[in-house]
């Protein structure tokens, strides 16, 4: 699904995110308009075909609030590669429905209980209707310039991309034109794409819609990339920070029982420390000590560190169901609340591998620009590493992470996450 429109500057980029953000905020009018309307009709039907009393306006205004809540944060998660609207329907409209009935409860005004399941059905299937519209309007068929990065695009997924053999071959039949702004474009493509912005018709960087299909950046045009975008947002980056410790420490009366009674499991299972301590490599290179739950037999690491394989022999029996529900990773809560961690970044590796990748793999200690974390962008959606050609494959998710952190990556990871637990994807 291709999403994002960095286009370069001289080429007007600006103007291909209008026409998407055109075309959403009309899509998010109507849709307002009918939840609006529909509840009312509803309210209508519930007063006895009279004017709606106050309990039932403030349902029809809080119906409204909802779905816009809830269309934010759908259009916001749906933005990144393998996330689709539709799978955040139910789980959105439910906690936007819970917090505009916890703004009316606060600020004591009436309501119709009656209207207000009434309203969560109809923001449910008008968000549906409209984003199932949203998926196939974003389909289509893409003419590819072919210059520079344009190869890797065209294979990398079931979207239909069109080399053009000359400028303006059929380009009206195209949803979307996609160049490389880095490469050395002829002056004649340079034209033709310029009027092709005048005709408004988006624009798309191919390295940049190559990222938001794959949910990863190209390693081999690492030389293409601004290091400005590799270095997040001090801001976002204390507010995270800030937000996870005192996550933890609200859960800690939930998490604190369970990783004690989950090590006594441990410690009745198999002789030694039911915990797990391992130097790994952090933020800015530095080493520190992570903990864990362990999962393996004592001398699981008695030849030296290396990967764990599919039904590794080291896993105990109850290493293999806390590993698969990442329970073994829990005490690293006490990692975040020193600084050494995050609840989301790029998993921390230990000192013996870095220095082996960090000279086979160009770039790998970019890793290293945010802290590690329990779980991550890589995590999600590629899985465990096993040898150095899959590490250099998450790398390159890692890459995508530290490109485009923000609030709704962060947020989608989670949902991710918690898919993750259930299907035990990536557990080893």
């Amino acid at each position: 699904m291709i999403t994002n429109a960095t286009i370069d500057s001289s080429l007007n980029s600006e103007q291909s995110h209008r026409i998407v953000k055109s075309k959403t905020a009309v899509s998010t009018l109507i849709s307002l308009l009918a939840v609006m309307i529909s509840t009312y009709l509803i309210s209508w039907l519930i007063s006895g075909k009279q004017p709606p009393p106050d309990s039932l306006l403030n349902v029809i205004y809080g119906s409204g609030l909802s779905y816009l809540v809830s269309s934010i944060f759908m259009h916001k998660l749906g933005q990144f590669p393998g996330s689709r609207p539709l799978s955040y329907l139910i789980p959105v409209v439910t906690l936007s429905t819970l917090t505009i009935i916890a703004i009316i409860i606060f600020l004591r005004l009436e309501y119709s209980r009656s209207l207000l399941v009434a309203s969560f059905f109809i923001v449910l299937s008008i968000s549906y209707v409209e984003f199932r519209l949203f998926q196939s309007r974003i389909k289509g068929n893409y003419a590819v310039i072919p210059f520079g990065f344009y190869k890797e695009l065209i294979e990398c997924s079931n979207t239909k991309f069109t080399v053009l053999p000359s400028p303006g071959f059929g380009t009206r039949a195209y949803t979307g034109l996609i160049v490389d702004n880095g490469a050395d474009i002829p002056a004649h493509w340079q034209q033709f794409i310029a009027e092709t912005l005048s005709k408004d018709i988006p624009v798309l960087n191919s390295i940049t819609a190559y990222e938001s299909i794959t949910g990863k950046s190209p390693l081999d045009h690492h030389g293409e990339i601004s290091y400005g975008e590799l270095k997040p947002a001090p801001l976002y980056l204390a507010s995270k920070r800030m937000l996870e410790s005192t996550l933890i420490i609200l859960s800690a009366p939930l998490t604190i029982p369970l990783i004690l009674f989950v090590a006594a499991a441990v410690k009745i299972e198999s002789s030694g420390p039911a915990f797990f301590v391992q130097k790994r490599v952090g933020k800015g290179g530095k080493e520190f000590s992570m903990y864990k739950i362990r999962s393996m037999c004592l001398d699981s690491e008695v030849n030296g560190a290396q990967f764990a394989g599919e039904d590794d022999p080291r896993i105990t029996r109850i290493g293999r169901f806390i590993r698969k529900m990442r329970i073994d990773e829990m005490p690293q809560f006490l990692n975040i609340l020193k600084g050494d961690m995050a609840l989301i970044g790029p998993r921390p590796e230990q000192a013996s591998f870095v220095k082996e990748f960090e000279q086979s793999i160009p770039l790998y200690s970019y890793r290293h620009v945010v802290r590690p974390g329990i779980t991550g962008w890589a995590q999600v959606t590629h899985g465990y590493a096993a040898d150095e050609d899959e590490t250099r494959e998450k790398l390159s998710h890692d890459f995508y992470y530290v490109k485009n952190l923000n609030l709704w990556l962060d947020l989608d990871i989670v949902f991710k996450t918690i898919k993750t637990m259930l299907t035990g994807f990536g557990a080893r």
